[in-house]
């Protein structure tokens, strides 16, 4: 079985059924038996906002939800959502995009996303690496993590293309998982990162997620780039399904309406 640990809603698609639909058939092609679908911070958004995808997978055993939410917009409405679908379990985590918004992963502001969090006992996401990757580069992650360890954090896209960085610096912060997102985006990095990500994946094989970032990302490439891993098969399982299903409370079953 294959989970993908970080999906988005297809923005070409004109409306959100056709959007489910897209994405729900990419699944299927690359025999991907469920996942995570993250929402927007944003109210409007082409991938669905926190209300919007919630309401869009209710009911899925596997299909996950996690919020978009962000300080800089409506953020007291946002808490009260996301408090009333963490209450009905519609929702199985939070996000927070720091780098495409303008605050660090230590920003006092969000504060009350990671005091909502441990109340739920969910995830807390970041966006990190590429060009933006001050916002949540590893040491302010670290910190995070140590200053926080009643959450737990999932370092999304593996602070991209510098992976040998973040498990170096963060290999230590049992409280910070990583989805595989974004990886193999450019071909050219694929070798260092490959071989940085089967170290980390033998070191702590209970922390580090598969995922693609499909509607920004190839899941066909993300897939093949996994397949091409040198792991254990319980390295492979946990990896592959087993990490995201236990994390996000993910089963194999019921499509959704």
């Amino acid at each position: 079985m294959v989970t993908d640990a970080h999906l988005h809603l297809p923005w070409q698609e004109p409306d959100l059924d056709a959007k489910r639909d897209r994405l729900m058939a990419e699944l299927e092609k690359n025999g991907v038996s469920g996942g995570v679908v993250i929402a927007d911070s944003e109210l409007e958004s082409v991938i669905g906002s926190a209300a919007e995808c919630a309401e869009l997978f209710r009911g899925s055993d596997n299909i996950r939800v996690v919020a978009g939410i962000s300080p800089l917009i409506s953020f007291e409405g946002q808490l009260r959502l996301c408090r009333e679908l963490l209450y009905s379990r519609d929702i199985a985590g939070l996000k927070v995009y720091t780098g495409h918004e303008d605050f660090y992963c230590t920003d006092s502001s969000l504060f009350p996303v990671y005091d909502l969090a441990a109340e739920y006992r969910v995830p807390v996401l970041f966006h990190t690496g590429w060009d933006n990757s001050h916002y949540a580069s590893p040491d302010r992650m670290k910190e995070l993590a140590e200053r926080r360890p009643q959450n737990t954090f999932v370092y999304c896209h593996c602070f991209y293309p510098d992976t040998e960085k973040c498990f170096e610096v963060l290999g230590d912060c049992g409280n910070v998982m990583f989805d595989t997102s974004s990886l193999a985006d450019s071909a050219e990095h694929i070798p260092a990162i490959a071989e940085s990500l089967e170290g980390a994946i033998e070191r702590m094989p209970y922390r580090i997620m598969y995922g693609s970032d499909y509607g920004s990302c190839d899941m066909g490439a993300h897939i093949r780039f996994a397949e091409g891993l040198h792991l254990t098969d319980a390295q492979r399982c946990l990896f592959m399904w087993g990490n995201a299903a236990r994390l996000y409370g993910i089963m194999q079953g019921r499509r959704p309406r």
